[in-house]
């Protein structure tokens, strides 16, 4: 068993790795999770298998974060291309400016994509090294705090969905040093009824008394077209 998962954390080394050079310059019933269950979830397979060239998916993202300037929403399409491959592209002002180039037949990079690029916001936000980071997180992906039974609203109808909730810091030595950011959850929320299968995936510290968050980011499914 610790061979396993010794090889699923490589690999997951290697894919975020990958993501980081290629990218950007990265209420239902709560059960225990089994070693990997949380992380098959995440990065679940064959997910573009349905799509063919031309095909694609749109996706809004968008960030609060009060340790930098605001940002506007971002537009991001994945274009299936020939050969099996997926093209992920910024939309700016009308224009798509590429960003990577994946292997369409492993599944939709996007939970990859959100992932690698969050370990850079929180890098950046908390002068902490990416390479930490990154750690915590993959650990986090093999001991997900919760995995819960959920429903989402799509194409006019209830679904069924999973929720898988990450909590990289909550038992980290460094906690004090992360400020706000100690108490931070990812949120992966995935149905079979949606293209792609990630609905919403969500990275917050907690709202504040006051309200708000100090961190708040998000990367929702907006169109799919064929």
């Amino acid at each position: 068993m610790k061979h396993k998962k010794a090889r699923r954390m490589k690999r997951l080394g290697l894919v975020l790795a990958t993501i980081s050079a290629m990218a950007l310059g990265f209420s239902g019933g709560v059960h225990a999770a089994s070693e990997t269950e949380g992380y098959d979830l995440i990065f679940r397979t064959s997910t573009l298998d349905a799509f063919a060239p031309g095909d694609h998916l749109r996706y809004e993202a968008e960030m609060t974060n009060e340790a930098a300037a605001p940002q506007e929403p971002q537009l991001l399409d994945l274009v299936i291309e020939d050969g099996d491959k997926a093209r992920l592209s910024r939309d700016i002002d009308g224009k798509h400016q590429s960003l990577a180039v994946f292997d369409a037949s492993v599944g939709n990079p996007m939970a990859m994509f959100f992932l690698e690029r969050l370990v850079r916001d929180l890098a950046a936000a908390t002068g902490g090294s990416k390479f930490y980071i990154r750690n915590r997180i993959k650990e986090s992906l093999l001991a997900p705090e919760a995995i819960t039974s959920d429903q989402i609203t799509y194409d006019a109808a209830e679904q069924p969905a999973k929720r898988v909730t990450l909590a990289p810091f909550v038992a980290d030595q460094n906690r004090a040093r992360l400020g706000p950011f100690a108490d931070l959850r990812i949120d992966f929320l995935m149905s079979d009824a949606v293209p792609g299968w990630y609905h919403v995936t969500e990275a917050a510290t907690p709202k504040r008394e006051a309200g708000g968050r100090f961190f708040h980011s998000t990367l929702h499914l907006s169109e799919e077209a064929h």
